[in-house]
């Protein structure tokens, strides 16, 4: 069989992890013939439309990401007019809510995977052209003679069985910067985020992850964003990683998701230490009121997360980047504002203020009309008013 993977991202600074996640399980398998087109929004939908055609493949595979769905959907339901007969299967975020109203409103997509795809994507491979077997997979939604079939969240309990991505053949390594998971799930319940979901958190050896910074290493490449949604949950782990991540100075940076809140000494001791210019630190702040974050579901107190943050970004040696963001429940205008002034008080590296996006699957949007949310229904689902901060605010 021939699987074409369409790696669509916004820029060509970015490339699909996933494509080299889940090839990694199954690049043993020499019947499985792979072809990649890739491709940006900023370009002509015909122009890739024409590449795919040009390869005939039997499975066209794809991940849905908020700022690429529009441009994807266009370009799968040209290729499925021309292919009529090609398989389309697509995973991602997007993926995490309920899943038959979309398939039925886009025939052109034969299934979706939910969750973590690498064990039930190589299962699928197996059977991509027997739908009538497809209900033993875990995570697959897909319409199958007018009947909906919903077979739940895909979970990789094994983390560290898996392959990694840079294992794979199709792995890209002239991008900028690397994208590297050394723990997956997170302790947290934010509503607003599809991590936010109670997934287990699993964590790889530390020797598994120095192998692959040693790769890193060897490519020249000098930034990895670190994709653990918050790696200092485990002080000890986050310890662990921190004195790994210093052995690589002066030749890889890391950017990384810190809580404030969670800074036991141990692990501020360990922070002081680290090289100038290794750490860009992204801290999960989203409002500096103690009722936003409650109505959000987030845990950590504002006091812990307040003093966390100052003690960071009195560090000379780290960058702290904070967020805050516009459109969640009980948050107004004027608060936004002084919590801008607030934090530039602290003398944050950088400050990013965004709109709220109400994602699949998540418990804010499946909640909004009781919070008094009112959001785009078409990607990326950005709020359009609360409550408490008018369109126009």
């Amino acid at each position: 069989m021939k699987i074409l993977w369409l790696d669509l991202n916004c820029s060509y600074a970015h490339s699909s992890l996933a494509l080299p996640a889940l090839q990694a399980q199954v690049m043993h398998r020499t019947e499985v013939e792979w072809e990649v087109v890739r491709t940006t929004t900023g370009e002509a939908v015909g122009t890739a439309v024409d590449a795919i055609y040009a390869h005939r493949p039997d499975v066209v595979a794809a991940t849905v990401w908020l700022f690429t769905h529009e441009h994807l959907l266009h370009i799968i339901a040209r290729v499925k007019a021309l292919l009529p007969r090609t398989t389309v299967i697509l995973g991602g975020p997007e993926f995490l809510g309920d899943n038959e109203e979309y398939l039925r409103r886009h025939p052109e997509v034969d299934c979706v995977l939910r969750g973590e795809g690498e064990e039930s994507f190589a299962q699928w491979l197996s059977v991509w052209n027997e739908p009538e077997t497809w209900n033993n997979i875990t995570g697959l939604c897909y319409i199958y003679k007018g009947r909906c079939y919903d077979q739940g969240h895909a979970r990789v309990m094994d983390f560290a069985s898996l392959h990694a991505p840079e294992e794979s053949p199709l792995f890209t390594w002239g991008k900028p910067f690397v994208q590297v998971e050394t723990t997956r799930g997170c302790f947290n319940t934010c509503a607003f985020c599809v991590s936010g979901v109670g997934d287990p958190i699993r964590m790889l050896p530390i020797e598994d992850i120095r192998r692959r910074l040693d790769r890193v290493c060897e490519r020249g490449i000098r930034d990895v964003r670190v994709l653990d949604r918050t790696f200092n949950y485990h002080p000890r782990h986050a310890i662990e990683l921190l004195k790994l991540f210093a052995e690589y100075h002066p030749h890889l940076r890391f950017h990384l998701e810190i809580h404030p809140a969670l800074l036991p000494q141990s692990v501020r001791e360990v922070l002081r230490e680290m090289p100038h210019g290794l750490l860009h630190l992204e801290a999960g702040i989203q409002s500096l009121r103690q009722e936003v974050l409650d109505m959000s579901l987030r845990k950590g107190s504002l006091e812990h997360a307040l003093d966390g943050l100052r003690f960071l970004c009195s560090l000379p040696n780290l960058v702290v980047h904070a967020d805050l963001i516009a459109g969640l429940p009980h948050y107004t205008l004027e608060q936004i504002y002084e919590d801008i002034h607030s934090l530039a008080s602290y003398h944050v590296g950088e400050i990013q203020l965004e709109s709220l996006k109400l994602l699949p699957g998540t418990v804010m949007r499946r909640d909004a009309e009781a919070l008094g949310i009112r959001y785009s229904p078409l990607p990326p689902y950005e709020v359009l008013e609360t409550d408490f901060i008018t369109s126009t605010e």
